[in-house]
């Protein structure tokens, strides 16, 4: 399989995942799937370790795939005649080097889905944090 067609099928899953739990999550509330315009997904608190989840699934198969093509992608040339050896050289270039490469759009997805997965563990916490303070003062006017 060529690498770039199996990192879209990687994203595409992740992101079909994602919106199908979503969808499962918001069927079940009788909530929007989607909240604040576009770019913003809604996940219900109940459902984000299971959000995680599928983003770290996601963000595990990228970097395999990443690190497949920086081993596997770079060009030799054909030939030694004045023409092959250029050519790959500016394959290897346009693969490899400067913010345009293919190989950093692909570190850059990395990088992004690294990000959801940390905001959805920071979110996680806070909701946690809230739900303690919330409830310390219910628990100790119980046992006091």
């Amino acid at each position: 399989m060529p690498f770039f067609s199996g990192i879209t099928d990687v994203i595409g899953d992740a992101l079909s995942s994602a919106a199908s739990a979503n969808a499962q999550a918001a069927a079940q509330t009788a909530g929007p799937t989607f909240a604040g315009g576009p770019g913003i997904l809604r996940i219900d608190p109940d459902q984000v370790d299971a959000a995680i989840a599928v983003f770290q699934d996601a963000l595990n198969k990228l970097e395999d795939r990443v690190t497949q093509a920086r081993a596997e992608i770079r060009a030799q040339a054909m030939a030694a005649d004045r023409v092959s050896t250029p050519a790959a050289h500016a394959f290897n270039d346009a693969s490899f080097s400067g913010p345009g490469a293919a190989i950093a759009a692909w570190a850059g997805a990395i990088r992004e889905f690294q990000s959801i997965i940390d905001q959805l563990r920071a979110s996680k916490n806070t909701n946690v944090m809230t739900d303690d303070t919330v409830a310390q003062p219910l628990a100790s006017g119980l046992t006091g």
